[in-house]
């Protein structure tokens, strides 16, 4: 019986410690939808030929994420890249403290990583505190929402967001609405506005002519003239405990120089609508306070 135990215990550790079982790649975590978005905007383009963000392809996620890889590369790191599905920030920041995965898909709001730094590396900001702007989403039947004006309004309105994206969820809490509900999908946000079981939802813009976005045929559209400021800074961690650790942090953020340098990130964050000048004249709604 004692050896039957002993021999549990080595294989439940040998399992936990071999997470990473292959150091000749790099794991990063990434929402499925956003790994279909970007590839169908690489299309057949190596990532270091792309220059261009205007697609409509191009939301803020499949543009934060080329601008990873693309950093990388122009750093000069070569290995290849898996990709893990794992949507949540706080499940992606366990897995780089414990070493299973090397990066996030994207990057992080600050006060959601600073924390970690024994256990990860932070990048340089890839945009800084109070450049990113958002709106309050609706879907694009739903007159009485986008019938709203004023801040004071919102207190008749229901809201959806997801406790684990804790940026979001923060701000939406210093608005005066009715309500607010959790769920852990993306999806099911979107679904719950078409059906009308919630109001709004806080996202990035869009590069569309008119800020929408569209989801399994369905279009989505911002509350017109009023926007939240996101108050914190986005960076990319990258795991300290990994094999590749000390090349990848050292590639990323000779690439982000290099990017920075030739304004590309400036170029891909306003091709992408997140940083909009659309929406410069609309009413800021929360306060921009650090979290």
């Amino acid at each position: 019986m004692t050896r039957l135990l002993l021999l549990c215990f080595c294989l439940l550790w040998h399992s936990a410690s071999s997470a990473e079982v292959d150091n000749s790649s790099i794991t990063i975590a990434i929402q499925d939808d956003i790994k279909q978005l970007y590839f169908e905007f690489l299309g057949n383009r190596h990532i270091l030929d792309i220059n261009d963000y205007s697609s409509l392809k191009a939301s803020r996620d499949v543009v934060e994420h080329a601008l990873l890889v693309k950093a990388i590369r122009l750093g000069g790191f070569k290995l290849p890249i898996n990709y893990i599905q794992v949507d949540h920030p706080p499940r992606r920041i366990k897995l780089m403290k414990q070493g299973v995965i090397h990066l996030s898909a994207t990057p992080l709001w600050s006060n959601e990583i600073k924390q970690f730094e024994h256990k990860l590396h932070i990048s340089s900001a890839v945009l800084e505190a109070g450049r990113a702007e958002a709106g309050l989403y609706t879907h694009s039947d739903n007159v009485d929402v986008l019938s709203v004006k004023q801040p004071a309004e919102l207190v008749k309105l229901i809201a959806v967001s997801n406790q684990n994206w804790q940026h979001d969820w923060k701000i939406l809490k210093q608005l005066n609405f009715n309500g607010m509900y959790h769920t852990g999908k993306y999806t099911t946000m979107l679904d719950m506005l078409y059906k009308k079981r919630a109001d709004v939802m806080l996202g990035p813009f869009h590069n569309s002519d008119d800020l929408s976005f569209k989801h399994n045929g369905q279009t989505y559209l911002p509350i017109k003239n009023l926007k939240v400021i996101m108050p914190d800074s986005r960076h990319f961690p990258v795991a300290r405990f990994t094999a590749q650790s000390q090349p990848l942090i050292k590639a990323l953020e000779k690439g982000l120089s290099m990017l920075k340098e030739k304004g590309e990130i400036e170029k891909a964050y306003r091709q992408s609508g997140y940083v909009n000048d659309k929406v410069s004249s609309w009413q800021v709604i929360n306060t921009q306070a650090q979290l």
